[in-house]
């Protein structure tokens, strides 16, 4: 099967079509969701979904409608009409077809998990939760962070940083964003960036009320007045005069008073 007809049958799956007849399908094996959907696109027509099938052959193809046909249980109660909407919102933003656009999307996703979250995020979309632009970006989060880690997002509506190293993908994707800097040696904390927070709510379905843009807080040691005492008695020896080989030397950036400058440096007056 061609790319072409793939991206056929994606686009006409989306703006054409009723999902409700595939919804019993979801219980047969694998092959015969396919055929379910096949039938459905083809109009049962005689003859052209044994062709197709054959054509399934291939072991890319089969992953493909696997992924695919787990995205469209998904959209069941979506109608025709809205998701036609979203394709035309996906072909212009992408400039390119819906069907090649959404085909590459479903495609790259590399866990069946994430074809569900996909989806979840496509009725968000027609709904209007949030923008065609957010979109793309929550599906380029989806596609770049392993599924083990995707899992992990929920631990970080409040500061947390895991030591298993799903902290810094999960940052460098821009899941993340760092909420308080540890200057005591330890490790930095992390929560939900504004799209991690996103991919959680209309993704996951798990609904947080997060605050963002409020800066990053530094986490010190206490400081003592014993402490502030013994700096400040620090900084006091440190500025005074020293002699050295019979000279007195005066730190740099200090005036030395009641001293007239004879001409020679004051960094090399000898004490008398």
């Amino acid at each position: 099967m061609t790319a072409e007809s793939l991206s056929k049958i994606v686009e006409h799956s989306l703006n054409s079509v009723s999902l409700q007849d595939i919804k019993d399908a979801k219980k047969k094996p694998i092959k015969d969701q396919i055929l379910a959907l096949l039938k459905l696109l083809t109009g049962d027509v005689l003859g052209a979904i044994e062709s197709e099938a054959q054509a399934i052959s291939d072991y890319k193809e089969s992953e493909f409608f696997r992924k695919y046909t787990c995205y469209l249980y998904e959209l069941v109660d979506t109608t025709p009409d809205e998701r036609h909407k979203f394709c035309q919102e996906i072909q212009e933003k992408a400039e390119d077809y819906s069907g090649n656009v959404i085909l590459g999307m479903v495609d790259r996703l590399d866990n069946i998990n994430k074809q569900r979250i996909l989806a979840q995020l496509t009725i968000a979309k027609v709904h209007g939760s949030i923008s065609i632009e957010d979109f793309f970006r929550l599906h380029s989060l989806l596609e770049r962070i392993p599924w083990v880690d995707l899992k992990e997002l929920p631990k970080y509506k409040d500061p947390f940083y895991d030591e298993g190293g799903d902290t810094e993908l999960l940052f460098a994707t821009g899941a993340l964003e760092m909420i308080i800097i540890d200057a005591k040696g330890g490790s930095n904390k992390y929560i939900l960036s504004r799209l991690g927070e996103m991919l959680l709510r209309w993704g996951f379905g798990i609904h947080l009320e997060l605050e963002h843009g409020k800066g990053t807080n530094v986490e010190l040691d206490a400081i003592t007045a014993e402490d502030i005492d013994v700096i400040t008695d620090e900084k006091i020896k440190a500025s005074r005069p020293r002699y050295k080989d019979g000279s007195l030397y005066f730190p740099e950036g200090t005036i030395s008073e009641g001293i007239e400058d004879d001409g020679d440096s004051l960094n090399n007056i000898k004490k008398e």
